[in-house]
């Protein structure tokens, strides 16, 4: 696993545990530099110099204890300039970003109850989405096109970039409080994939399924959809109908 893949607390595992260790080092240091000290003395004295409060304190004892202090505030700045460090990789990597959108994302996906789940956001998904939204419904849309997030951002509707046909991500857009589910992708074989995982998570849910291929409408039907659109059927007979009232047969 490579750096970037790493969750962000492992990343600050070094610098917190060098951190602790220049702790360790100074209170141990201190327990045995300093005449009649105990560990907690040791330890008292480290948060002092580490603190820059207490370091004059001790120019009492000789240039041997200051020059422990000093090699204690050195490994100080160095604890520093690694957090410092992982942080800007962190912010220039963008995973920080991600990770405050996810659990934003996650916070309002937890706050939908009977919304309608839209798994595709192309020509068909987009059309749907815009028809609920018009209708003041809830929605909330999966597609694993990341091009598709700038325009659902402005849209405010809560999304995910991810694969739809997955049983997590349906769970995770809410599906066991969902009202409908909408499976507009552009592959049939996804979509029929989608309408069983639906069907399985939630038996009394509505689902809508879109078919390219009027041989997949009946396998989408069997799968467990309520309904089954295929938009080229639908749209070539709306063309046929307006070519027939412009010339009516005779």
């Amino acid at each position: 696993m490579n750096v970037d893949q790493r969750s962000i607390p492992r990343r600050f595992l070094l610098p917190g545990l060098f951190l602790l260790g220049t702790v360790i080092y100074g209170t141990i240091g201190y327990w045995l530099l300093i005449p009649r000290a105990d560990p907690v003395d040791g330890l008292y004295w480290t948060v002092l110099t580490l603190g820059g409060v207490g370091y004059r304190d001790t120019t009492r004892f000789g240039a041997g204890y200051e020059a422990f202090s000093i090699s204690l505030v050195v490994l100080l700045f160095v604890s520093v300039a690694l957090f410092i460090t992982v942080g800007t990789q962190l912010a220039a990597s963008g995973d920080l970003t991600r990770r405050l959108r996810r659990r934003r994302v996650d916070k309002e996906l937890s706050a939908l109850d009977g919304h309608a789940i839209v798994c595709g956001y192309g020509r068909v998904g987009r059309a749907a989405v815009i028809r609920l939204l018009s209708e003041g419904r809830e929605v909330a849309v999966v597609d694993n096109d990341p091009r598709h997030e700038e325009e659902l951002v402005e849209l405010g509707v809560p999304h995910l970039i991810s694969e739809p046909e997955h049983e997590a991500v349906l769970r995770r857009m809410g599906i066991e409080r969902a009202q409908a589910l909408i499976c507009a992708v552009d592959s049939d074989a996804v979509n029929v994939y989608i309408t069983i995982t639906g069907r399985t998570l939630r038996p009394d849910l509505t689902i809508v399924a879109r078919a390219a291929d009027s041989e997949t409408i009946d396998i989408l039907e069997r799968a467990g959809a309520n309904s089954v659109v295929s938009p080229y059927i639908i749209s070539g007979g709306q063309m046929a109908e307006l070519a027939a009232e412009q010339h009516p047969a005779s």
